[in-house]
């Protein structure tokens, strides 16, 4: 092998001294002709490029059914759909037979069951996936009109039968009930209830309303929307219109019309007097969610519309938006920051959204309002306004190579009302936006006046500083309904302190009494993770000394050493020694009981109140971590890390539960690692007293 790299590292040599001396003389040519460009001047604007709209051929059916079709022979595929363009409807309490429809539809029609579709589908290669909105196809176009046929069996002549609606039935509450314990979900609830309002938008979908509901429901609903009348059927790819507008006929044509079924006249959706603060209480939230929200009044058939779009993308559509710019990369609060106005001709919202830890959730807040106002109040730079021009068009250009970008298109021309020359003529509309245009459109559609502020979190830690900045702050639950302030800045009872706090956990624990004979403990913790068990064993002693070994499956996935003076970190087979500084914080860690620490680091914080339980929270002066002790029980249920990430901070809560006697002490029985996308769920397995020595810490 070495000797390979003594042949091969001449030839190397020799390689990087022609290319390098090629680059040189490129270089001097770049440099050249750099010294040419006045880099203080903005580059001269070309015309906009020109589109061709290829139109699509267009047919209508007697029952109204629209049929668009767009030939593209590249590639042998052909993608379709089926969508609707009728009215929103209120459900109310039958509010959840949409989503069992959209379970419910490809379980099996009059003519083949579910088994039979499934398995002919997967033979012709083809996806097919139907919903409440219609259908979406993608096939081979040779087994197009195959794949057409069993699709549209489906989707007009579904067999709804009473076992396949309990399975969605109990799929649907299962998610009801994950969603019930997510922040993002609970802010996502309560900002569509109240923005929307009595529109049925504002509708959202509950547990109780599922499970009184029946199949008759959802064959009633799917009776009310599943008409042609309002039905457009677009085909893109390897077909030719005429035999798709054949197709239509054979397989839609006996679709009996019918006059879809209109509500009441939708309501205007309302914007609040002043802005406000909706906030959400979530105990166990260490991160907050921030929408704000209110009605957006931008349409495509709008003469402001591309106008708005740019606006946006400054404003917080783009990555290097002034919200995403101020909020992630001179801050470092969260890792995106989002805006958008909802272009639904029967109601929409204008919407900002991040997501922050809880401490400064009141400075997002302030800084994200201070954003959309500067984007009124100060007209944007030129240079930043021709940046975004030209990124919009760069992506408008390709997004024209995807045939379905051009259906789409065809399809929002009709349900839109939009001139036929409408996407042809986008990319002018875009490169005519001046700075002007910019300020006009921010005033007009933009109104942090009138301002919905949702926020879901811990008001403990968020409501004081919401309230410092200003706003009015109404509570809800998680559903949106009104609800009263949660406890806040509870006065901590004469007597408790951090000593008092520590010798009630080591009382509970049955460590306090054996504190001075215990010199070592090894515990083991086990979970699963993807079907594989991990193992997860620490070690510690007294004085100081410590180690932690993650394994599974024969492997050692991390492991970090400390014996009382060096120690380091192993993991991935690379080894690194710890730092000065963490040397110095093990040094001072006293082992084997870690908690004990807190004596001469923390600091009792506040008493936060949790789903109606007090716990006294410590906080540890030297590297913030939260401890939080049931006021009533005395336990450690939770402890939260607070670090830096990539410049980010990040929380890392940890859950304890399910003490249990090992050995004459109590441990936790269950410790929960909540990671933001799958909690890692360890179990104790085993814990050993004083059998460790100094030759376990090397």
């Amino acid at each position: 092998m070495k000797r390979i790299t003594y042949i091969l590292l001449p030839v190397l040599w020799a390689f990087i001294s022609f290319s390098c001396g090629s680059a040189s003389k490129v270089n001097q040519n770049k440099s050249k002709a750099m010294a040419d460009i006045d880099i203080n001047k903005m580059p001269e604007s070309k015309p906009a490029p020109k589109i061709h709209f290829k139109k699509p051929e267009v047919f209508k059916l007697d029952n109204g059914l629209t049929v668009i079709v767009v030939e593209n022979h590249k590639l042998p595929r052909v993608n379709a759909s089926l969508r609707f363009d009728n009215q929103p409807l209120r459900l109310r309490d039958k509010k959840g037979s949409d989503d069992l429809l959209s379970g419910m539809l490809g379980t099996g029609s009059k003519n083949l069951s579910k088994d039979e579709f499934n398995s002919r589908i997967d033979f012709l290669g083809a996806n097919v996936n139907l919903h409440k909105g219609g259908f979406n196809i993608n096939s081979l176009s040779k087994y197009f009109e195959e794949v057409l046929k069993l699709a549209t069996d489906q989707a007009l002549h579904p067999e709804f039968k009473q076992e396949e609606f309990k399975i969605e039935q109990e799929k649907l509450i299962e998610s009801l009930k994950s969603d019930d314990k997510s922040t993002p979900s609970a802010a996502n609830r309560v900002m569509k209830k109240l923005a929307f309002g009595a529109h049925p938008y504002g509708e959202i979908t509950l547990i109780d309303h599922v499970k009184n509901l029946s199949i008759k429901d959802v064959i009633n609903y799917y009776q009310k929307v599943f008409k042609p009348n309002h039905a457009y059927l677009i085909v893109v790819g390897d077909v030719e219109g005429q035999k798709v507008n054949e197709m239509a006929k054979k397989y839609f044509g006996n679709w009996p019309k019918a006059h879809p079924v209109k509500g009441l006249p939708l309501p205007i959706i309302q914007n609040p007097a002043q802005t406000e603060v909706d906030f959400v209480h979530m105990p166990n939230a260490e991160q907050s969610e921030i929408k704000l929200a209110h009605r957006s009044d931008v349409r495509r058939n709008n003469p402001d519309y591309q106008k708005v779009l740019l606006m946006n993308s400054i404003l917080g559509g783009d990555f290097n938006s002034y919200l995403n710019m101020t909020l992630r990369e001179k801050h470092g609060w969260t890792y995106g920051a989002r805006s958008g106005f909802g272009t639904d001709k029967y109601g929409d919202l204008f919407k900002a959204s991040t997501s922050v830890r809880n401490s400064v959730a009141d400075s997002a807040v302030v800084v994200t309002m201070e954003q959309i106002n500067k984007i009124i109040n100060e007209k944007v730079n030129d240079t930043l306004l021709y940046n975004n021009k030209q990124k919009f068009m760069g992506n408008f250009v390709l997004s024209m190579e995807k045939p379905s970008t051009i259906a789409n298109q065809a399809y929002r021309i009709f349900v839109d009302n939009l001139p036929e020359d409408y996407y042809e003529t986008f990319l002018q509309k875009i490169d005519a936006v001046t700075v002007d245009d910019i300020q006009e459109v921010a005033k007009k559609y933009l109104h942090p006046d009138h301002m919905r502020i949702i926020v879901a979190g811990n008001a403990a830690k968020t409501v004081p500083g919401l309230k410092k900045a200003g706003y009015p702050v109404k509570f809800y639950d998680k559903y949106g309904n009104p609800a009263e302030a949660p406890k806040m800045n509870q006065k901590i009872p004469a007597g408790v302190s951090v000593k008092s706090v520590i010798d009630k956990y080591l009382e509970v624990t049955g460590i306090k009494e054996k504190l001075n004979q215990i010199k070592s403990l090894e515990t083991v913790y086990t979970t699963q993770v993807q079907g594989m068990e991990l193992t997860n064993i620490s070690k510690a002693m007294a004085p100081n000394l410590s180690a932690n070994i993650m394994s599974g499956m024969g492997m050692v996935f991390g492991k970090e050493v400390f014996d009382g003076t060096k120690g380091y970190k192993e993991s991935r087979g690379q080894k690194a020694d710890m730092t000065p500084e963490e040397i110095e914080k093990h040094k001072n860690t006293p082992q084997p009981f870690a908690i004990t620490g807190l004596l001469k680091t923390g600091k009792l914080d506040r008493i936060e109140n949790i789903n109606d339980t007090d716990y006294y929270v410590i906080v540890d002066t030297l590297d913030n971590t939260e401890y939080y002790f049931n006021a009533q029980t005395g336990f450690k249920e939770k402890e939260v890390k607070h670090q830096k990430v990539q410049g980010h901070e990040m929380t890392q809560p940890i859950l304890f539960s399910n003490y249990r006697e090992i050995n004459g002490i109590k441990l936790p029985g269950k410790v929960v690692l909540k990671t933001g996308v799958q909690d890692m769920e360890f179990k104790l397995k085993d814990a050993k007293i004083n059998t460790l020595t100094k030759a376990d810490f090397q």
